[in-house]
């Protein structure tokens, strides 16, 4: 027969193995959200991210980075729209400004930044620094907005070349013409 002593120590034994398994189980549930990029380089809140893609009102193609290029300088261009992540970009919001940073989601550390600081530089990736080179103000009127880098002053548009599937990008002065209006696809 066996003593209650033994007993008492076998359940205590399973309840610790019990609340041990439920601690672990629970853990992450609790546990705190993981840093985004920006976040973790500058110490800045990031509010939140969302994944768009941009089309162009007067084209109607989508924003693309050129042969879903995973390397810096890839280019940005518009291409006919489909379901491919080079064609779709993170907005990460960061508190107290109202501007983003642009993403290209099929690569997880490169921003969109102008080339140059002048009117017609084109617009590549590059290695994510969060400085205001790398921000975009959205310029919302109605469903459609321009889209204006924070340093050069200027406007994302269709360069109206080639005429084919494929079209370049280029930053020229804000007029809100259409082949500056993007919207969310």
């Amino acid at each position: 027969m066996r003593s209650p002593r033994s007993f008492a120590v076998r359940a205590a034994v399973v309840a610790a193995a019990v609340l041990s398994a439920a601690t672990v189980l629970a853990a992450p549930a609790q546990a705190e959200p993981a840093e985004s990029p920006a976040t973790a380089a500058t110490g800045a809140v990031t509010m939140t991210a969302y994944r768009f893609q941009y089309a162009n009102v007067a084209t109607g193609k989508c924003l693309d980075i050129r042969g879903a290029s995973r390397y810096e300088y890839g280019l940005l261009q518009q291409f006919n729209c489909k379901e491919e992540l080079n064609q779709e970009f993170w907005s990460d919001t960061v508190l107290g400004d109202s501007s983003v940073d642009l993403k290209p989601a099929h690569v997880s550390n490169l921003c969109l930044e102008p080339s140059g600081l002048e009117a017609g530089a084109t617009v590549v990736q590059r290695v994510c620094n969060y400085s205001q080179g790398q921000r975009w103000d959205f310029g919302w009127n109605g469903s459609s907005a321009t889209v204006k880098n924070r340093v050069s002053g200027l406007c994302l548009e269709d360069a109206g070349m080639p005429s084919g599937s494929r079209r370049e990008v280029r930053q020229m002065p804000c007029t809100g013409a259409p082949g500056q209006l993007w919207y969310n696809r």
